[in-house]
């Protein structure tokens, strides 16, 4: 593992020896970031395009983000799926990823850009809170740690408001920490730019925004970081956050009426109580997720805190362990904690808690490593690395073989694909697939899906151009000309449903055998 040697500034002003690809008993140099600079490039590259849209997320958001850039179709804050409107998120989301597709095209990675994006933003947070705990080398660290962690990985992967809202959320943190009042109006200026990036998180997915918040808080509070908490000022950033954040949502509920009831009791109360799209999960959900997920890094988090427990429990009183306990830990665990008590359940959720772990453990790691001492260290630290990028690589790179075998959560992109090469016009799905309008166009029908319409009185908002119901499947594939093909999730195929049987009964070819890709079967109609 040795890279040569040169020399580098120790912690403590003088030169060491440069050991190994990573700095270990000084100062990380211009070259030591411009190698992790490297790495993560490769780790965000690798697999962002290599893969289709995956329903129903990737697929419903790309599929609004399309729609936003029909300008003369729809009004630009008034989020639109499939030519129906869609309040679920608001609408910051749409806008970053509709950008992508109109500077870049349709194509997967355009869309995903967002992900990317609040990935860099992350990296950028946890370097400021690795840094003001551990120097330049806890940043450069941490950065490592979180960018070779799997859930980080992956959501910067995907298109999806989380990632993008934990990057406004972290350097909004990060930031917001530094206005200490020492540092006067530079404080102020450090604060503001702060809390503006908490409003972009606000307007990026809403109240989820406040658990980072209300955890980091509490953080501080229990350790009793008074200098972080003043510098926060938790209280005043909820007020702007609030203030900033609310017009959006204030402006729909006075143009739809409906909207009061569905802001307020099926996304607010809904997904504390119970959401009714059925994301549930049992009681330690998130805690098995930030397990898993976490990993490969949390373990040596964990192994330190093990090793240090008898002198932790030495200590006497709560109040004092509360005080050694990294602030940084128990802010992660506050996430889990606060999502583990809500009954919505997503594994996307709890990514907001990572970045405070990262933090501390890069910190914890450049200790570790350093010193002639430590050279077991170094080497298993430096195969741990190796072995978390090479797995995210092996899984990047396998994706495509299995984005037609996920059953629901699958890609529409190879069907779509298929059925083109077949001379296809129109597709009729038998499930909502977002995505199939990204891949094929307008001329997608989705059959039987309820609970469609959130608002009435939306202008252009037609449910019946891609929405139809069993009744109407037959009269509108017999009324169209062009070749039609319907698009079966390979259970339903096994068990048609009667307007499928109806359909498939009226084929041109009743005998001939469908297409099958992946997961999907694919039956010409006509």
């Amino acid at each position: 593992m040795e890279a040569g040697e040169g020399s580098g500034e120790r912690a403590d002003g003088s030169r060491g020896t440069r050991r190994g690809w990573f700095p270990a008993d000084r100062l990380p140099d211009a070259w030591d970031w411009v190698l992790l600079g490297l790495i993560v490039a490769v780790l965000q590259v690798v697999g962002l395009a290599n893969h289709g849209l995956l329903e129903p997320d990737e697929g419903r958001y790309a599929n609004m983000a399309v729609e936003w850039t029909e300008f003369g179709e729809h009004s630009w804050l008034e989020p639109v799926l499939s030519d129906v409107g869609h309040f679920d998120k608001p609408p910051l989301i749409y806008w970053a990823a509709g950008t992508g597709y109109l500077w870049f095209g349709r194509e997967e990675w355009a869309v995903r850009l967002p992900s990317v994006l609040g990935g860099l933003m992350t990296l950028l947070g946890v370097a400021l809170l690795a840094h003001r705990r551990g120097g330049a080398k806890g940043a450069w660290w941490a950065v490592l740690v979180c960018a070779t962690t799997f859930h980080f990985w992956a959501l910067s992967h995907l298109l999806s408001p989380d990632m993008l809202m934990c990057g406004f959320a972290t350097l909004g943190a990060a930031l917001c920490l530094e206005a200490t009042p020492d540092r006067g109006k530079r404080g102020w200026c450090f604060w503001v730019a702060g809390a503006m990036l908490w409003t972009l998180g606000w307007w990026t997915k809403a109240t989820a925004v406040l658990v980072p918040l209300g955890a980091l808080a509490a953080a501080l509070w229990l350790t009793d970081r008074r200098d972080l908490l003043a510098a926060l000022r938790p209280v005043r950033l909820l007020l702007v956050i609030l203030m900033l954040g609310s017009p959006w949502y204030l402006m729909m509920m006075a143009r739809h009426e409906e909207l009061r009831d569905f802001f307020l009791h099926r996304e607010l109360a809904g997904r504390v109580a119970g959401h009714v799209d059925g994301r549930r999960g049992f009681p330690g959900f998130h805690v098995a997720v930030a397990a898993v997920f976490w990993l490969p890094w949390w373990p040596v988090l964990a192994a330190g805190a093990w090793k240090a427990r008898a002198q932790w429990l030495a200590l006497s009183g709560w109040r004092q362990r509360l005080r050694a306990i990294p602030w940084e830990a128990i802010a992660a665990l506050g996430v889990v904690a606060i999502f583990s008590a809500v009954s919505s359940k997503l594994i996307t959720y709890v990514i907001t808690g990572l970045p405070y772990l990262t933090a501390v453990t890069g910190c914890r790691l450049s200790a570790a490593v350093s010193g002639n001492s430590a050279q077991h260290r170094r080497k298993a630290v430096t195969g741990l690395t190796l072995a978390a990028g090479a797995g995210m690589v092996v899984v990047a790179l396998a994706l495509p073989a299995l984005e037609t075998r996920l059953g629901r959560n699958s890609s529409l992109r190879l069907p779509i694909e298929a059925v083109r090469e077949q001379g296809a016009d129109w597709v009729v799905c038998d499930e909502f697939w977002p995505g199939a309008e990204f891949y094929f166009g307008e001329n997608v029908w989705f059959v039987d899906v309820k609970d469609i319409l959130q608002v009435h009185d939306l202008e252009g908002q037609f449910p019946q151009k891609h929405f139809l119901t069993k009744s109407e499947a037959a009269e509108r594939v017999a009324g169209v000309s062009g070749s039609v093909w319907l698009i079966q999730i390979r259970d339903h195929a096994a068990k048609p449903q009667k307007w499928e049987r109806q359909l498939l009964a009226g084929r041109q070819d009743p005998d001939g055998a469908p297409l099958e890709v992946g997961d999907f079967v694919l039956s010409k109609l006509k």
